[in-house]
């Protein structure tokens, strides 16, 4: 495994297609009201936007596809890019299931099914809040901030043997903002390569949205 550094990159092996990028983090267990981090992905033109507002795969997205069963045997539909080669998080797999407030997301990447037009794919996490709270300045969940997450990492698995290709823990003082972009795949000719980005956005994933889909807002 490769333990990467903010800025730095490292080459996708040509034969590893199909990738499970993993992102975890803690936040206070005890947090009143509590609070919790969405994973958001975006699939990127050569113009570093969005070119259709489902390549921004994020848990709230209407274009869904049905991913296997639950254990009461209701499907489990989860938000997908337009030419399906990203497949978005239901929600945590590992939410604080412990009180540990440990949760961690996964989406599924397959390269081979990537367009030749998406040049980059960014992840994403920001802190989640209910747009009521815009309205309410002293409201309780705006005082977050990653400055109360820690240990946020994102991580590169090989999908069909589990193992960790690369990964990038997040050390660097993000306290004013709320949402992260933690790391995107990028394509250079017919090669990938992952980077370890690191960028804070003091006002969550609005202001991330505005630079990278902005002619859908």
């Amino acid at each position: 495994m490769i333990n990467l550094v903010k800025g730095q990159r490292v080459e996708i092996d040509k034969g590893l297609t199909q990738l499970v990028v993993e992102m975890g983090w803690k936040v206070n267990p005890n947090a009143k009201p509590p609070y919790d981090l969405d994973a958001s992905t975006f699939c990127l033109g050569e113009s570093g936007q969005i070119e259709n507002e489902y390549d921004f795969v994020y848990y709230n997205s209407p274009n869904k596809v049905q991913d296997g069963i639950d254990e009461n045997g209701n499907p489990i539909m989860r938000p997908v890019s337009v030419d399906h080669s990203v497949l978005g998080s239901v929600d945590d797999p590992g939410d604080d299931e412990d009180d540990t407030g440990e949760g961690y997301e996964e989406i599924d990447v397959d390269l081979t099914k990537t367009v030749s037009s998406i040049k980059e794919i960014l992840f994403t996490a920001s802190i989640y809040w209910s747009p009521s709270d815009a309205n309410t300045p002293n409201a309780p969940r705006l005082k977050y901030n990653f400055g109360q997450v820690r240990d946020a990492y994102i991580q590169i698995k090989n999908k069909l043997t589990g193992e960790t290709i690369c990964r990038y823990d997040l050390d660097e003082d993000f306290s004013l903002d709320k949402g992260v972009e933690f790391g995107r795949l990028y394509r250079r000719g017919t090669e990938w390569k992952f980077q370890a980005v690191g960028e804070g956005h003091r006002d969550g994933l609005e202001p991330i949205c505005r630079k990278y889909a902005s002619k859908f807002m």
